[in-house]
C-alpha cells in the first residue's frame, strides 16, 4: 500500500491545477489579506488625536490650561499609555490654521486647532471625512475633551463663590486634574479579539474545502474505464480496499501539507496569533483536509458529470460556504453572524464555517469544550461524504476495460 501511496502523490503533484488550488491560491489570498489588513490594524493601534494648539500666554489661565493638556497629552516620560492627544504647539493662530490645511490630505490628518480665549478654549475641527471614519471621530473626541475643560473650570469657579475651604483640600484638587474613570475595561476571552482575524480563519476554511479537488483527481485515476491507471489497478496483485485506502490517505497527506503551509505562511510571516495553541490548529487542518477529501470523493460518485463539471461543482460549493463564512468582507461577515443568529442550524451544517470556528475557538476560548463540538461536527461531515461515495469506491465489473 506504500507504493500506491507513494506513486499517487507523485502522480497528484504532477497534475495541473492541484497544487494551484490547495497551495498558490490560499498563499496569495493570505498575502492579499496581510495588504488589506495590516494598515487597519496599524490604524486601529494608534488611538492620539493629533491636534494643533496656540501656546497660551504666561497668565494664570494660561498655565492651568497648560497642565490640563499635559494630563490629556501626555507629557513625554509621564505615561506608559497612548496619550488622548498628540499636541502640536504654535505661536499664532494663523500658523495653526495654516499647519491644519497643510496636513489635510496625510493618513492621519490634524483634527483642527485650539485657541485660548478668555480663559476658555476654542475649538476649530476640520469637517473631512476620511475614508477610514477618523475624519469625524477625531473631531468629536476633540471637543468632548475641551467641553471637560469647561466643566472644571465652571466647577471651580463655583467652588470658589461658594466653598472657598474645598480648595484647601489636596485630595479634592487631585480629583480635579485627574479624569474621571467611569468605565473599567475587562476581558471576557483569552486573547483581545481583533475583528480582521475572522477573515484569515474563513480563509482557512476555504482554502481547506479546495482541498477536495485532490480527491476528485484521484478517485477519477482510480476508476478503470475512466483512467488507464485505474485499469491497470483494478487487473493487479494488490485488493482494491488497500488500493482506495492508500489513494484517500495520499489525498489526505497532499492536502494537509498544503494546508500546513498555509498556516505557517499566517503564522510566521502573517504574525497571525492562534492564541499559542498551534497543536490544536494543525489538528482542525488535519481533519478537516480529511473532510475535503471525503468531499471530493462524494463529489466524483455523481455520475454522468464530467472531471470539469466536478470541478466546477466544487468551486461553487466552497465559494457558497465561505460566503456565509464571512470570507468577502465586512457584509458578508454581518450575514454570517446574521445567519448563525436566526439560523444556526445553517451555520451547523457548513463546513467552511464550522473550520473557521473551530479556530476561533481555538484563540479565544480558554476551554477546549467549543473546539471539541466544532471537531465533532466536522467528523459527522466526512463520515458522511465518505458514506455517499461508498458506491463510487467499492469495486465495480466491467465488460471490458
Amino acid at each position: 500500500m506504500l507504493i500506491t501511496v507513494r506513486y499517487t502523490l507523485m502522480n497528484l503533484i504532477r497534475t495541473p491545477g492541484i497544487l494551484i488550488w490547495t497551495l498558490v491560491f490560499p498563499l496569495i489570498l493570505s498575502t492579499v489579506f496581510v495588504a488589506m489588513f495590516s494598515s487597519i490594524e496599524k490604524m486601529a493601534g494608534e488611538q492620539s488625536v493629533r491636534v494643533v494648539v496656540v501656546t497660551p500666554e504666561q497668565t494664570d489661565e494660561g498655565a492651568s490650561f497648560e497642565a490640563f493638556l499635559d494630563a490629556v497629552g501626555g507629557s513625554e516620560g509621564s505615561s506608559e499609555e497612548t496619550p488622548l492627544l498628540d499636541i502640536t504647539y504654535v505661536d499664532t493662530e494663523d500658523e495653526a490654521r495654516a499647519l491644519v490645511n497643510d496636513h489635510l490630505q496625510d493618513d492621519q490628518p490634524f483634527a483642527g486647532y485650539v485657541v485660548l480665549k478668555e480663559g476658555l478654549p476654542e475649538v476649530y475641527v476640520i469637517g473631512k471625512q476620511s475614508a477610514d471614519g477618523m475624519g469625524s471621530v477625531a473631531p468629536s473626541i476633540l471637543s468632548l475633551i475641551m467641553d471637560s475643560y469647561r466643566e472644571r473650570r465652571a466647577l471651580v469657579g463655583q467652588l470658589i463663590d461658594e466653598n472657598p475651604s474645598a480648595l484647601a483640600d489636596p485630595v479634592f484638587i487631585q480629583s480635579l486634574s485627574e479624569q474621571a474613570k467611569v468605565t473599567q475595561q475587562v476581558q471576557l476571552t483569552v486573547h483581545h479579539p481583533q475583528e480582521t482575524i475572522r477573515f484569515y480563519f474563513a480563509l482557512l476554511g476555504m482554502a481547506s474545502l479546495f482541498g477536495g479537488s485532490v480527491g476528485i483527481v484521484a478517485i477519477q485515476l482510480l476508476k478503470p474505464n475512466i483512467s488507464s491507471l485505474g485499469a491497470r489497478r483494478a487487473i493487479g496483485a494488490m485488493t482494491h480496499a488497500k488500493t482506495v485506502a492508500g489513494t484517500i490517505f495520499a489525498c489526505w497527506m497532499l492536502c494537509f501539507a498544503c494546508l500546513c503551509v498555509t498556516f505557517m505562511y499566517l503564522r510566521f510571516v502573517a504574525q497571525i496569533d492562534f492564541g499559542g495553541r498551534d497543536l490544536a490548529a494543525l489538528i482542525v487542518l488535519a481533519l478537516s483536509s480529511l473532510l475535503a477529501t471525503a468531499l471530493g470523493c462524494a463529489i466524483s460518485s455523481i455520475p454522468k458529470i464530467p472531471e470539469d463539471g466536478k470541478s466546477g461543482l466544487l468551486t461553487g460549493i466552497v465559494c457558497f460556504a465561505s460566503l456565509f463564512a464571512g470570507l468577502y468582507g465586512q457584509p458578508t461577515m454581518e450575514l454570517a453572524d446574521a445567519v448563525a443568529k436566526t439560523a444556526p442550524v445553517l451555520e451547523l451544517i457548513n463546513p467552511a464555517a464550522q473550520i473557521s470556528q473551530s479556530f476561533y475557538s481555538i484563540t479565544y476560548y480558554d476551554s477546549y469544550e467549543p473546539l471539541i463540538g466544532h471537531l465533532v461536527i466536522l467528523m459527522a461531515m466526512t463520515l458522511v461524504f465518505f458514506a455517499l461515495s461508498v458506491q463510487s469506491l467499492r469495486r465495480q465489473r466491467y465488460a471490458s476495460l
